[in-house]
């Protein structure tokens, strides 16, 4: 089993008080880089102390599962992304989650993606430049959002030959396979207008017969010739193009003008 750093981050909420937090998710109280308190408000009036946290929800990916796969911070009057949802209200007192700016995440289902945010942190007040592996995103309260990206698969299948080096190093390393069903083509082939079955190469075509060695089949395509018509390569073949006359606006006009003077005279007659 991988560490739940690596897991992919499934649900993002902000709650209105620490010991409020859901069940299974993780506390963000803390800056990554110096440990500060990582309020999300904090609008150091003096009365009832308004705060906000975030939270993280880590799950290990399974099928129909969404993940999360990307963040945005963006303006409280700015159009929401396409494909995005809105952290609009604390998940603990249903208030307004953050000030001036809205969190904005994307989720994914785990069966199309092996990608997905793995750690979201914020940075002290005043740093710009996120840690090695992390994507600045933008700020809350004056601290810098970062995410991390991890691949994962899921557990039961092997990965593809096919596969990078690189990428087969890292999937592996998280300990996740990727599910992969087969498709059924059998009620597809049944509504098509042809017959799907390999035809014998030598010797008579035969409708429905099956071979299982490969080289003994045709494929859909495979022997027929293709090639130009012979008329495009003969000296007889006349290929004039035609001349096309430069008109102004006003000849187009007075050559398609058309005044509906017919359709007036009949509406004119309908009592």
């Amino acid at each position: 089993d991988m560490a739940d750093v690596d897991r992919p981050i499934t649900q993002v909420a902000i709650v209105s008080d620490q010991s409020r937090c859901p069940p299974g998710f993780t506390l963000i109280d803390r800056t990554y880089d110096r440990r500060d308190d990582a309020d999300l408000w904090r609008d150091g009036l003096f009365g009832r102390k308004v705060v906000r946290y975030l939270c993280v929800e880590k799950m290990p990916p399974s099928p129909g599962r969404d993940v999360l796969v990307d963040v945005a911070v963006i303006g409280e009057r700015d159009a929401i992304p396409a494909g995005f949802t809105c952290v609009d209200f604390t998940s603990d007192t249903r208030e307004k989650a953050v000030k001036k700016k809205m969190l904005c995440v994307r989720y994914m289902s785990s069966d199309l993606t092996n990608d997905a945010i793995c750690e979201l942190i914020l940075l002290t007040k005043g740093v710009r430049r996120p840690p090695n592996g992390y994507t600045l995103v933008g700020e809350l309260n004056y601290m810098g959002l970062c995410y991390k990206m991890a691949g994962f698969r899921k557990p039961g299948v092997q990965m593809d030959s096919h596969q990078g080096h690189a990428n087969d190093s890292t999937f592996h390393t998280q300990g996740y396979t990727t599910q992969s069903t087969p498709m059924n083509m059998s009620s597809l082939a049944s509504n098509l207008p042809y017959n799907t079955t390999p035809y014998k190469k030598n010797g008579p075509l035969e409708r429905g017969t099956s071979f299982t060695d490969s080289a003994n089949t045709l494929q859909a395509l495979q022997g027929l010739p293709f090639e130009l018509n012979r008329k495009v390569f003969s000296d007889d073949l006349d290929i004039s193009i035609p001349q096309i006359p430069y008109k102004s606006i006003m000849d187009i006009e007075n050559q398609y003008s058309y005044d509906f003077s017919v359709e007036r005279s009949a509406a004119a007659r309908v009592p």
